[in-house]
């Protein structure tokens, strides 16, 4: 039987609020490195914080941090940053442009299509794209080997771009579209329109939007966060079979193809209802995913710190 309390912080992650579609929302990726940071050991967290410490927004991370400790604190905030310098003036969408170099930055680029990966769930229709688009799998591959390196000035960049993207390959609508019989692509979820009789305010939102903010509300900080965190690894004690990226990304393109559509998307209903029994599938599948992401990334740390 699940304790009051636990019953409580569950109820604080399940809130949906609305926000842009980006993974993840800011709650879910703070509470998958909360889950690494309790799960890693203290030479790790000490290496962690030594790099987060040179980055060029570190400052900024703790004062927006609600009262945790400083390396806990610059560890979450590190956490959505990749999201955060979407909306950064420092930072811009042309791959190929250039600027000028801030230490710790090894490029300004917003790289959002390091995020995604748009595998399809079924056969594409012969007049669709053939190509996969999205980069997640590669550039996590990418950044693991950046970590191995002794070059702490890639580091630093790299480290919260590992943080985020380990939980971006855990949300289901991350690694997938779906296409029409036309040929269209969903693009994750955010090109499908849904009604959603469970959201405080909304109506109606894109299907990866209520997934992005199935962990809670985004500002979610301080001893709510860390209630939130305790109750999800009570909950999925066991850590999960480490694996690799494909391994990672072949689970989300399961969930998805078995959980994350409603039962009458592309049928009668253009927009498609969230039952009761859908959102607490989904709920749950998000409790799970983000608490194997957080399991994950500690352990992927621990080893790429070890030396």
């Amino acid at each position: 039987m699940i304790r009051p309390s636990i019953l409580l912080a569950l109820s604080t992650i399940l809130l949906l609020q609305a926000a842009p579609a980006i993974a993840w929302n800011a709650a879910g990726h703070r509470l998958s490195a909360y889950i690494a940071w309790q799960k890693m050991d203290e030479v790790t967290r000490k290496k962690v914080e030594g790099l987060l410490l040179q980055h060029p927004d570190h400052e900024h991370w703790l004062k927006r941090a609600k009262n945790a400790p400083p390396a806990l604190a610059a560890f979450l905030e590190a956490s959505t940053w990749p999201d955060d310098i979407k909306s950064d003036r420092r930072f811009h969408d042309s791959e190929n442009e250039t600027t000028a170099p801030i230490r710790g930055f090894s490029d300004r680029a917003r790289h959002r299509q390091w995020h995604y990966i748009n595998r399809p769930l079924a056969p594409l229709p012969s007049h669709s794209p053939k190509e996969v688009t999205g980069q997640l799998d590669g550039r996590l591959a990418e950044l693991i080997e950046v970590m191995r390196s002794n070059d702490d000035l890639q580091r630093i960049y790299a480290l919260p771009w590992l943080i985020h993207l380990v939980a971006d390959a855990h949300q289901p609508l991350h690694v997938v579209s779906r296409y029409d019989r036309e040929g269209q692509s969903d693009d994750g979820g955010n090109a499908l329109t849904i009604a959603t009789p469970f959201h405080p305010r909304l109506a109606t939102m894109n299907l990866h939007a209520y997934w992005d903010d199935l962990p809670g509300p985004p500002w979610l900080r301080g001893e709510r966060l860390e209630q939130a965190g305790n109750a999800i690894m009570e909950a999925h004690p066991r850590p999960p079979p480490v694996g690799t990226i494909s391994h990672w990304i072949e689970e989300s393109w399961q969930i998805a193809a078995h959980n994350a559509y409603p039962d009458d998307t592309n049928r009668t209903n253009p927009t498609p209802e969230i039952t009761p029994e859908f959102n607490e599938r989904a709920q749950e599948v998000a409790r799970q995913r983000i608490a194997e992401a957080g399991y994950r990334l500690a352990f992927l740390l621990q080893r790429l710190l070890k030396k």
